[in-house]
């Protein structure tokens, strides 16, 4: 027979194990009704990335000359309308000086005005001594160009240095691309570039950075940078004018070992100006990583920040709003 003390022990160490089951238990029902959310995943790749500034602008000609007439006078001839091409040496306009206008209309006048055949012979004389003396001076082109503007016609009278028209030598389109006063510092001489215009849809037109203004616009703190085309003149010609907007993307370098992520798979808070990406740990836990963008393509974002290394798996769908510590399942592997 079992003293009395030692049943009383036996008793309250059978309660005791019993507590403890029932607790373990609870935990174990517990983690069985910890929600599972399903996920798409990916994983962080190393490749090289290519180093671009992107820049808007339009283009521009290099030679793109305004004609002044240099005398004071009546435009006589004026050949050159807005769409012409015109060679060197041609001539743009023939101006009468003011002084030839003046006896030729004074001679008119008097022929016009004379009663007897004695004043009607002076003022023919008078007018034929007029046009045989008179002035002009021809306005001969000085590159090979197109009409762009015209601002003076033919019979007009023109002041001295007054403007006549405006020419471009199409075969100087280059293109003016505002660059960031923060990336002028990455910028070189003889960098390649393409330029696409929208105005285009499916032209790629490759060109080299040919000169950076050393000066910044106060408004907008850019820099021009002049981007000189590559391809051969005769293929530009008839497509490329001046004013086409477009984008340039300046191609600095390549940066090995850079690591990618899905676009999807990149978080940004909108708040604090932050990117976030969440990986999946060893034991199926999301857990949200701090990243640092560097780059972009049309498919994936170059990221940096602590721990990350390629292979490591990313949340591409299913991570909005998705707390740390939460088990996900796979629902799809990218």
């Amino acid at each position: 027979m079992f003293s009395r003390p030692l049943i009383f022990c036996l008793l309250f160490l059978f309660l005791i194990q019993g507590c403890r089951s029932k607790e373990g238990g609870g935990e174990s029902e517990e983690q069985e009704i910890r929600p599972i959310v399903p996920v798409k995943i990916d994983t962080i790749q190393e490749r090289n990335a290519v180093v671009t500034i992107s820049a808007v602008g339009k283009t521009d000609a290099l030679r793109k000359e305004k004609f002044y007439s240099p005398i004071s006078g009546k435009i006589i001839s004026m050949k050159a309308f807005v769409g012409n091409t015109l060679h060197r040496r041609d001539t743009v306009a023939v101006i009468q000086s003011k002084e030839s206008y003046a006896a030729i209309n004074g001679a008119e006048a008097m022929a016009r005005s004379a009663a007897t055949s004695e004043k009607k012979a002076e003022a023919e004389r008078l007018l034929k001594t007029a046009r045989s003396t008179q002035s002009v001076v021809s306005v001969l082109s000085k590159f090979d160009g197109v009409v762009s503007s015209r601002t003076a016609s033919e019979g007009e009278l023109v002041p001295e240095n007054g403007e006549l028209m405006t020419m471009v030598d199409l075969s100087t389109v280059d293109f003016l691309a505002d660059i960031p006063v923060g990336d002028v510092p990455l910028l070189a001489i003889g960098e390649r570039a393409d330029v696409e215009f929208p105005s285009l849809p499916g032209k790629i037109y490759p060109a080299v950075v040919e000169a950076i203004n050393p000066q910044a616009d106060e408004q907008s703190q850019t820099v021009f940078a002049r981007l000189k085309f590559q391809q051969p003149h005769s293929a530009q010609l008839p497509i490329l004018r001046t004013d086409i907007m477009g984008t340039a993307i300046i191609y600095l370098g390549v940066r090995p070992h850079a690591l990618f992520v899905p676009r999807s798979a990149v978080l940004r808070d909108d708040e604090n100006n932050t990117y976030s990406i969440v990986i999946v740990t060893q034991d199926s836990l999301a857990k949200s990583v701090s990243v640092s963008v560097k780059s972009r393509t049309d498919s994936s974002v170059e990221i940096t920040g602590p721990g990350l290394r390629a292979g490591l798996p990313v949340i591409t769908e299913g991570n909005y709003s998705l707390a740390d510590s939460t088990r996900v399942t796979v629902a799809q592997r990218d």
